[in-house]
């Protein structure tokens, strides 16, 4: 039944002839102030500097007034459409507001300029975010664990012979480099599974030393550099660390501003039996 009223075409045009006459009432109602629309000296600077950003050259009198008028029939439509509660329940406008919102709270936070003191007592906090990548250079042979452990284990250790009679050990076919030259710990670890770089730490250079597990298999090691992480002075990462600081302030005070929306409105949730 609901349906069939739903699908009417009568219904259709009663509620087109009920927006048509807001739409007729609102605009033979008499004047207010609520409807003046002033465009300020500002208004119109604004639009001129649009202009010559957009054209790169100054607008003439008529465009100028043409805009003007454009930017005053536009804020008509949309008070209008405010009237008509066109914006309510739009997930557009809803989205751009939430927008705004955010894009005011960023505002009020980085305008605020920490002091010296305060970014070096942040950037000792966080230490470990300004130091350089570890690098390596290396020899690395592979050996399979496609083999039962018995096996595994006679293998290594004919490896762990040759090493203690000074000689290398002897790689299986595998499509890893055996030489890797000047390559950051994350490029390492690409290749042979996360933590494998932090290993390499606990053997000495020239060396062959091992076997390390990876993800792959297990490999003897001949290292011959690695330069490890150091702090980076403090004035040459002084951008990134107010980058840093500026946004963890941000989210703080997304979560202090979060917070106390929470104490200023209630949350009533739909039970379970209700929702059916």
């Amino acid at each position: 039944m609901l349906k069939k009223i739903i699908t009417e075409p009568l219904i259709h045009f009663l509620f087109i002839a009920i927006v048509f006459f807001i739409i007729f009432d609102r605009l033979n109602s008499n004047t207010t102030t609520e409807n003046i629309i002033k465009v300020s000296e500002a208004r119109i600077e604004q639009i001129r500097q649009s202009f010559l950003t957009r054209w790169n050259r100054e607008p003439q009198p008529k465009e100028l007034e043409n805009a003007a008028q454009h930017f005053a029939i536009n804020e008509m439509y949309l008070r209008e459409a405010r009237a008509l509660s066109l914006d309510i329940g739009d997930k557009v406008i809803d989205r751009r507001l939430r927008q705004k919102m955010d894009f005011l709270i960023e505002d009020l936070v980085t305008t605020k300029e920490p002091t010296t003191e305060e970014l070096q007592s942040y950037y000792q906090q966080n230490i470990a975010n300004y130091r350089t990548i570890p690098t390596y250079s290396l020899q690395q042979v592979h050996i399979s664990i496609d083999r039962t452990p018995e096996q595994l284990k006679k293998k290594l250790d004919q490896q762990l012979k040759l090493i203690n009679q000074g000689l290398s050990p002897q790689s299986e076919i595998t499509l890893l480099p055996a030489q890797i030259n000047q390559k950051y710990s994350v490029q390492i670890d690409r290749l042979f599974g996360d933590g494998f770089s932090e290993k390499l730490n606990d053997y000495p250079l020239s060396k062959w030393s091992g076997p390390i597990i990876s993800t792959v298999g297990q490999h003897f090691v001949f290292i011959e550099q690695k330069q490890l992480a150091t702090d980076k002075p403090f004035e040459s990462v002084k951008q990134s660390v107010l980058k840093d600081w500026q946004y963890q302030n941000l989210q703080e005070a997304k979560a202090s501003f979060e917070q106390k929306l929470m104490q200023r409105y209630t949350i009533e949730r739909a039970s379970e039996k209700e929702s059916e």
